[in-house]
Protein backbone atom coordinates (compact mmCIF):
# COMPACT_ATOMS: atom_id res chain seq x y z
CA UNK A 1 0.00 0.00 0.00
CA UNK A 2 1.53 3.30 -0.85
CA UNK A 3 1.68 6.16 1.61
CA UNK A 4 0.21 9.01 -0.14
CA UNK A 5 1.44 11.04 3.10
CA UNK A 6 4.60 10.64 1.60
CA UNK A 7 4.70 10.27 -2.13
CA UNK A 8 4.83 13.59 -4.35
CA UNK A 9 3.11 14.66 -7.61
CA UNK A 10 4.67 13.35 -10.62
CA UNK A 11 3.33 16.75 -11.85
CA UNK A 12 4.56 19.06 -9.73
CA UNK A 13 6.69 17.12 -7.16
CA UNK A 14 4.68 18.50 -4.14
CA UNK A 15 2.91 16.70 -2.11
CA UNK A 16 -0.26 14.98 -2.46
CA UNK A 17 -3.15 16.77 -0.94
CA UNK A 18 -6.91 16.69 -1.75
CA UNK A 19 -8.07 14.34 -4.90
CA UNK A 20 -5.48 12.10 -6.21
CA UNK A 21 -4.90 10.12 -9.04
CA UNK A 22 -2.76 6.97 -10.00
CA UNK A 23 -1.54 5.97 -13.46
CA UNK A 24 0.12 3.35 -14.05
CA UNK A 25 2.02 1.12 -11.57
CA UNK A 26 3.50 3.85 -9.01
CA UNK A 27 2.85 7.23 -10.82
CA UNK A 28 0.00 9.17 -8.95
CA UNK A 29 -0.44 12.79 -9.57
CA UNK A 30 -3.08 15.87 -8.62
CA UNK A 31 -6.27 15.74 -10.65
CA UNK A 32 -4.93 18.96 -12.18
CA UNK A 33 -1.60 17.84 -12.64
CA UNK A 34 -2.28 15.01 -14.80
CA UNK A 35 -1.69 16.74 -18.36
CA UNK A 36 -0.77 15.81 -21.47
CA UNK A 37 3.24 16.43 -22.01
CA UNK A 38 2.56 18.09 -25.49
CA UNK A 39 -0.47 20.83 -25.07
CA UNK A 40 -0.58 20.61 -21.71
CA UNK A 41 -4.79 19.63 -21.85
CA UNK A 42 -6.32 18.06 -19.05
CA UNK A 43 -5.66 13.93 -18.81
CA UNK A 44 -7.83 12.73 -15.90
CA UNK A 45 -11.41 13.16 -17.56
CA UNK A 46 -9.81 11.68 -21.28
CA UNK A 47 -8.54 9.32 -22.83
CA UNK A 48 -4.75 8.96 -22.63
CA UNK A 49 -1.54 7.00 -23.66
CA UNK A 50 1.65 6.60 -22.26
CA UNK A 51 5.18 6.36 -23.87
CA UNK A 52 8.03 6.44 -21.78
CA UNK A 53 7.19 8.38 -18.46
CA UNK A 54 5.23 10.97 -20.91
CA UNK A 55 1.41 11.28 -20.94
CA UNK A 56 -0.35 11.87 -24.14
CA UNK A 57 -3.94 13.06 -24.94
CA UNK A 58 -4.83 10.67 -28.14
CA UNK A 59 -4.36 13.17 -30.40
CA UNK A 60 -1.03 14.19 -29.64
CA UNK A 61 0.07 10.63 -28.81
CA UNK A 62 -0.97 9.95 -32.97
CA UNK A 63 0.43 13.12 -34.12
CA UNK A 64 4.20 12.37 -32.78
CA UNK A 65 4.36 8.38 -32.78
CA UNK A 66 0.98 6.97 -34.63
CA UNK A 67 1.20 4.93 -37.94
CA UNK A 68 -1.09 5.97 -41.18
CA UNK A 69 -2.40 3.43 -43.19
CA UNK A 70 -0.95 3.61 -46.36
CA UNK A 71 -4.06 3.40 -48.32
CA UNK A 72 -6.96 5.87 -46.20
CA UNK A 73 -3.97 7.70 -44.48
CA UNK A 74 -5.79 7.92 -41.17
CA UNK A 75 -4.04 7.00 -38.11
CA UNK A 76 -4.30 2.93 -37.31
CA UNK A 77 -6.36 2.49 -34.21
CA UNK A 78 -7.44 -0.92 -33.12
CA UNK A 79 -6.93 -4.01 -35.79
CA UNK A 80 -3.76 -2.97 -38.19
CA UNK A 81 -0.80 -4.65 -39.24
CA UNK A 82 2.69 -3.98 -41.11
CA UNK A 83 3.70 -6.14 -44.20
CA UNK A 84 6.51 -5.24 -46.40
CA UNK A 85 7.26 -2.45 -44.24
CA UNK A 86 3.90 -0.65 -45.05
CA UNK A 87 1.24 -0.17 -42.33
CA UNK A 88 -2.60 -0.96 -43.12
CA UNK A 89 -6.08 -0.83 -41.39
CA UNK A 90 -7.20 -4.76 -41.46
CA UNK A 91 -9.83 -3.11 -43.35
CA UNK A 92 -8.20 -1.65 -45.66
CA UNK A 93 -6.08 -4.27 -47.50
CA UNK A 94 -7.22 -5.38 -50.47
CA UNK A 95 -6.67 -6.30 -53.58
CA UNK A 96 -5.17 -3.24 -55.86
CA UNK A 97 -6.39 -4.29 -58.88
CA UNK A 98 -9.91 -5.57 -58.09
CA UNK A 99 -10.02 -3.95 -54.66
CA UNK A 100 -11.28 -7.37 -53.54
CA UNK A 101 -11.03 -8.51 -49.99
CA UNK A 102 -8.17 -11.46 -49.00
CA UNK A 103 -9.64 -14.58 -47.65
CA UNK A 104 -8.32 -16.47 -45.01
CA UNK A 105 -5.49 -19.02 -45.82
CA UNK A 106 -5.46 -16.64 -49.59
CA UNK A 107 -2.47 -16.17 -51.34
CA UNK A 108 -1.39 -12.56 -51.74
CA UNK A 109 1.21 -11.22 -53.65
CA UNK A 110 2.94 -7.72 -54.02
CA UNK A 111 3.44 -5.77 -56.98
CA UNK A 112 5.61 -2.69 -56.97
CA UNK A 113 4.56 -2.68 -52.67
CA UNK A 114 1.24 -3.24 -53.84
CA UNK A 115 -1.03 -5.80 -52.34
CA UNK A 116 -2.44 -7.84 -55.24
CA UNK A 117 -4.94 -11.38 -55.20
CA UNK A 118 -3.50 -14.23 -57.29
CA UNK A 119 -6.15 -14.80 -59.53
CA UNK A 120 -5.39 -10.48 -60.69
CA UNK A 121 -1.62 -11.95 -60.61
CA UNK A 122 -2.44 -14.55 -62.88
CA UNK A 123 -4.55 -12.08 -65.49
CA UNK A 124 -1.52 -9.72 -65.57
CA UNK A 125 1.03 -11.95 -66.62
CA UNK A 126 1.84 -12.36 -70.56
CA UNK A 127 2.35 -16.14 -70.74
CA UNK A 128 4.66 -14.88 -73.95
CA UNK A 129 6.65 -12.29 -72.43
CA UNK A 130 10.36 -14.30 -72.45
CA UNK A 131 12.55 -11.41 -73.10
CA UNK A 132 14.73 -9.70 -71.14
CA UNK A 133 14.72 -5.73 -70.51
CA UNK A 134 18.21 -6.01 -69.62
CA UNK A 135 20.04 -7.38 -72.16
CA UNK A 136 16.67 -8.29 -74.57
CA UNK A 137 17.76 -12.14 -74.50
CA UNK A 138 15.32 -15.02 -74.09
CA UNK A 139 15.21 -15.80 -70.42
CA UNK A 140 15.42 -19.45 -69.43
CA UNK A 141 15.27 -20.95 -65.98
CA UNK A 142 14.63 -18.44 -63.25
CA UNK A 143 13.95 -14.63 -64.00
CA UNK A 144 13.05 -11.51 -61.99
CA UNK A 145 9.72 -9.27 -62.49
CA UNK A 146 10.77 -5.51 -61.72
CA UNK A 147 9.39 -2.29 -62.98
CA UNK A 148 6.67 -4.41 -64.65
CA UNK A 149 9.30 -6.35 -66.77
CA UNK A 150 11.06 -9.64 -66.72
CA UNK A 151 14.68 -10.04 -66.23
CA UNK A 152 17.69 -12.25 -65.79
CA UNK A 153 18.39 -12.11 -61.80
CA UNK A 154 21.89 -11.33 -63.45
CA UNK A 155 20.94 -8.25 -65.94
CA UNK A 156 18.62 -6.75 -62.87
CA UNK A 157 21.34 -4.35 -61.40
CA UNK A 158 21.70 -0.71 -59.99
CA UNK A 159 22.04 1.48 -62.97
CA UNK A 160 25.05 3.25 -60.50
CA UNK A 161 27.16 0.92 -59.21
CA UNK A 162 26.08 -2.38 -61.61
CA UNK A 163 25.69 -4.58 -58.51
CA UNK A 164 22.73 -7.18 -58.59
CA UNK A 165 19.62 -5.82 -56.86
CA UNK A 166 18.95 -9.19 -55.01
CA UNK A 167 16.09 -6.88 -52.38
CA UNK A 168 14.56 -3.63 -51.99
CA UNK A 169 15.39 -1.17 -54.79
CA UNK A 170 14.69 2.26 -55.71
CA UNK A 171 13.67 3.89 -59.04
CA UNK A 172 14.60 7.38 -60.85
CA UNK A 173 14.42 8.10 -64.60
CA UNK A 174 13.11 4.52 -65.16
CA UNK A 175 16.58 3.33 -63.95
CA UNK A 176 16.61 1.12 -60.82
CA UNK A 177 19.32 1.99 -57.81
CA UNK A 178 20.33 -0.01 -54.66
CA UNK A 179 19.00 1.91 -51.94
CA UNK A 180 22.85 3.62 -50.88
CA UNK A 181 23.74 4.67 -54.51
CA UNK A 182 20.08 6.39 -54.56
CA UNK A 183 20.39 8.51 -51.97
CA UNK A 184 24.00 9.13 -51.98
CA UNK A 185 23.00 10.53 -55.67
CA UNK A 186 19.11 11.96 -55.05
CA UNK A 187 19.10 12.38 -51.20
CA UNK A 188 19.40 15.52 -49.36
CA UNK A 189 20.44 15.84 -46.16
CA UNK A 190 19.04 17.54 -42.91
CA UNK A 191 21.14 20.73 -42.27
CA UNK A 192 20.83 19.94 -38.33
CA UNK A 193 21.59 16.48 -37.97
CA UNK A 194 23.30 15.56 -41.51
CA UNK A 195 21.42 12.27 -41.90
CA UNK A 196 19.14 11.85 -45.34
CA UNK A 197 16.39 13.00 -45.34
CA UNK A 198 13.12 10.44 -45.94
CA UNK A 199 9.73 11.62 -46.37
CA UNK A 200 9.08 15.57 -45.73
CA UNK A 201 12.18 17.95 -46.46
CA UNK A 202 11.84 21.67 -46.03
CA UNK A 203 13.96 23.77 -47.47
CA UNK A 204 14.96 27.16 -47.12
CA UNK A 205 17.47 29.70 -48.95
CA UNK A 206 18.83 26.55 -50.49
CA UNK A 207 19.50 24.27 -47.59
CA UNK A 208 17.40 21.30 -46.28
CA UNK A 209 15.99 19.98 -42.69
CA UNK A 210 14.02 17.43 -41.33
CA UNK A 211 10.45 18.68 -40.31
CA UNK A 212 11.76 17.15 -36.81
CA UNK A 213 14.91 19.20 -36.50
CA UNK A 214 13.46 22.74 -37.65
CA UNK A 215 12.75 24.28 -34.81
CA UNK A 216 11.43 27.63 -33.05
CA UNK A 217 15.09 29.77 -31.75
CA UNK A 218 13.97 31.12 -28.55
CA UNK A 219 11.54 28.37 -27.85
CA UNK A 220 12.89 25.37 -29.53
CA UNK A 221 9.22 24.11 -30.87
CA UNK A 222 8.37 22.80 -34.26
CA UNK A 223 6.62 24.89 -36.66
CA UNK A 224 3.37 24.04 -38.08
CA UNK A 225 1.82 24.16 -41.38
CA UNK A 226 0.26 27.01 -42.65
CA UNK A 227 2.54 29.14 -39.25
CA UNK A 228 4.22 32.52 -40.41
CA UNK A 229 8.01 32.46 -39.06
CA UNK A 230 10.71 34.69 -39.36
CA UNK A 231 14.30 33.99 -39.78
CA UNK A 232 17.75 35.86 -39.80
CA UNK A 233 21.41 35.25 -40.12
CA UNK A 234 20.05 31.36 -40.41
CA UNK A 235 18.05 31.34 -36.98
CA UNK A 236 14.24 30.96 -37.14
CA UNK A 237 11.53 31.93 -34.85
CA UNK A 238 7.84 32.05 -33.98
CA UNK A 239 6.03 35.27 -34.84
CA UNK A 240 5.26 35.71 -30.95
CA UNK A 241 8.82 34.94 -30.13
CA UNK A 242 10.50 37.60 -31.91
CA UNK A 243 10.48 40.20 -28.49
CA UNK A 244 12.49 37.69 -27.16
CA UNK A 245 15.20 38.42 -29.75
CA UNK A 246 16.05 42.02 -28.91
CA UNK A 247 19.85 42.48 -28.36
CA UNK A 248 20.91 39.57 -30.53
CA UNK A 249 21.58 42.12 -33.07
CA UNK A 250 19.65 43.50 -36.47
CA UNK A 251 16.46 44.43 -36.80
CA UNK A 252 15.16 43.76 -40.03
CA UNK A 253 14.08 39.85 -41.13
CA UNK A 254 12.32 38.23 -43.62
CA UNK A 255 8.43 36.61 -43.17
CA UNK A 256 7.91 32.87 -44.83
CA UNK A 257 5.40 30.56 -45.05
CA UNK A 258 5.67 26.78 -44.44
CA UNK A 259 2.92 25.90 -46.75
CA UNK A 260 3.24 21.91 -47.99
CA UNK A 261 1.25 22.85 -51.22
CA UNK A 262 3.88 25.64 -52.59
CA UNK A 263 5.86 24.13 -55.53
CA UNK A 264 9.26 24.10 -54.72
CA UNK A 265 11.01 25.56 -57.55
CA UNK A 266 8.41 28.76 -57.50
CA UNK A 267 8.41 29.93 -53.75
CA UNK A 268 11.69 31.17 -52.02
CA UNK A 269 12.34 30.47 -48.22
CA UNK A 270 10.89 27.76 -46.32
CA UNK A 271 8.62 25.27 -48.26
CA UNK A 272 8.05 21.51 -48.25
CA UNK A 273 8.17 18.81 -50.29
CA UNK A 274 9.48 14.86 -50.61
CA UNK A 275 12.38 13.94 -51.06
CA UNK A 276 13.98 10.23 -51.24
CA UNK A 277 10.62 9.08 -49.75
CA UNK A 278 11.52 4.92 -49.28
CA UNK A 279 8.23 4.11 -48.42
CA UNK A 280 6.69 5.21 -51.74
CA UNK A 281 9.49 4.28 -53.53
CA UNK A 282 11.39 1.29 -52.18
CA UNK A 283 9.87 -1.93 -54.39
CA UNK A 284 10.76 -5.33 -54.33
CA UNK A 285 11.70 -8.38 -56.49
CA UNK A 286 10.12 -11.34 -57.51
CA UNK A 287 11.67 -14.40 -58.76
CA UNK A 288 9.72 -16.25 -60.61
CA UNK A 289 10.41 -20.13 -62.42
CA UNK A 290 9.98 -20.10 -66.37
Amino acid sequence: MVDLANTLCAGCNEKLVGEVIRVGESDHFHVDCFKCAKCESPLAAAGFFARGSNYYCSEDYHELFGTRCVVCSNFIEGEGFTVQGRSYHTSCFKCSVCHGNFSSGSRVLFEEGRPICETCRNKSVNATRTTCKGCQKEITGRSVVAMEFDWHVECFACFNCKAPLTGEYMVKDGNPYCEKDYLNLYGQKCKICNEFIVGRVLQAGGVSYHNACLRCHVCKAAFTEGQEIFTQDGIFWHTECEPYLEGMGGTESGSEYFDEDREADTVAGLESADVADLEDQLDDLKVEEN
